[in-house]
């Protein structure tokens, strides 16, 4: 398997990239590329991911040492956050 993934920094800091990849078999792996990856390009950064295992999760940050203020951003696939509406349905029901 390759996977060919893009990095987008929107903030002004270089920040380490911190990722864990999660596999069909349940398994992870983390792999930090430094700051020193933004050197050529300020906006994005391409890598090109091989895996013997299929990757069924991408978490970027996932134990927040970075100063990243957006973290609805940090995970592929999507995650679907609760609605506010959604939290308060839930308090009131009990």
């Amino acid at each position: 398997f390759f996977y060919d993934v893009t990095f987008e920094k929107p903030g002004g800091i270089p920040m380490p990239i911190i990722v864990e990849y999660t596999y069909s078999d349940g398994s992870t792996k983390r792999e930090t590329f430094p700051a020193q990856v933004w050197r050529k390009n300020d906006k994005e950064v391409k890598k090109l991911i091989p895996s013997n295992k299929k990757i069924i999760n991408i978490n970027l940050d996932p134990d927040l040492e970075t100063a990243d203020i957006d973290t609805s951003n940090n995970s592929w696939p999507q995650k679907q956050d609760e609605s506010e509406f959604d939290k308060f349905k839930s308090k009131v029901k009990g």
